[in-house]
């Protein structure tokens, strides 16, 4: 197939196959007179659900447009770059492309395979993102990181169908970021924990814990936060049986947690929504980064 016809493979097989209409919005006076606002609409042409409203300066950007430039970078690379998955979320106010990088890395006594992910949203809710995610082959926690670097985040302005043009250098990009991601985990594993570490993380992830958490303050917790809590920690837990008493261990139970516990919208790729876009990615990168500050 060239690469027009991949991209309607693509599109229509993950349910990407429509369009983004920017139709102007109307009033009506107390007369009954229709009145042209300076809003638009932007419409699903699949369902014909309004995903939001915007201004005369929001420009669209169609799944297309973002498929084939995703197509056209992992050209060089041959097949060590391949799409693994695509979709919408929350009926297609974002959409989302996963690259699957060929072959597995070690750390530790583990392998984890490499995705690249680029997520765009049809609502003006974000911009374009490119970022980098990780499963474990052990435990298939999964986690993803998207750059907060300016020129990785395109906003829906006039020079968006331009911008989506840069998606292949981002790519090469992002292939680096991951081999540096990889030394970080390494990193994780050669920090041994010190005292209470765990229990700091799981106040940074849940906003409470067993032990900073005062025991009149955890007995007005709800039976729906003490499960998130005692879930955490048992993930936590296993992920030292696995790993030893590091930083990569409670890392891990993080995305343990986020992965296989926390709850995701009950929708199409609602569990993907969380780990990407929602709860769950939240949680991940306050666990990522929180164990970023205290490598030692």
């Amino acid at each position: 197939m060239d690469i027009k016809e991949q991209v309607q493979n693509i599109l229509s097989t993950h349910g990407l196959d429509f369009e983004i209409l920017k139709f102007p919005l109307v009033a009506k006076d107390i007369d009954g007179n229709e009145i042209l606002t300076p809003y638009y609409g932007l419409i699903n042409s699949k369902n014909n659900e309004v995903l939001n409203t915007c201004r005369d300066g929001y420009t669209v950007s169609q799944n297309a447009e973002v498929v084939e430039m995703a197509l056209t970078g992992i050209e060089k690379f041959g097949d060590k770059l391949s799409v693994s998955k695509a979709g919408s979320i929350n009926n297609g106010r974002r959409v989302f492309i996963q690259l699957k990088v060929d072959g597995i890395q070690k750390i530790g006594d583990d392998t984890m395979s490499q995705f690249i992910t680029i997520i765009d949203s049809n609502d003006g809710s974000t911009g374009l993102s490119v970022g980098v995610g990780t499963e474990q082959a052990h435990c298939l926690n999964q986690f993803f990181r998207f750059y907060k670097e300016g020129n990785s985040r395109f906003r829906h302005t006039a020079t968006i169908t331009q911008k989506i043009q840069e998606i292949p250098t981002l790519i090469e990009t992002a292939l680096g970021v991951h081999f540096k991601q990889f030394r970080t985990y390494e990193r994780f594993i050669s920090t041994p924990l010190t005292k209470n570490l765990a229990d700091k993380m799981v106040k940074e992830v849940l906003g409470y814990d067993r032990v900073v958490t005062s025991i009149a303050d955890q007995a007005k917790m709800s039976s729906r936060s003490t499960e998130m809590m005692d879930l955490l920690y048992q993930d936590i837990k296993t992920e030292q049986e696995y790993y030893g008493n590091n930083l990569m261990a409670i890392f891990q139970g993080a995305t343990r947690f986020t992965t296989h516990h926390q709850k995701a919208p009950k929708r199409a790729n609602g569990h993907d929504e969380s780990l990407m876009v929602g709860v769950g990615y939240g949680k991940a990168i306050s666990a990522y980064e929180f164990c970023l500050e205290h490598l030692s």
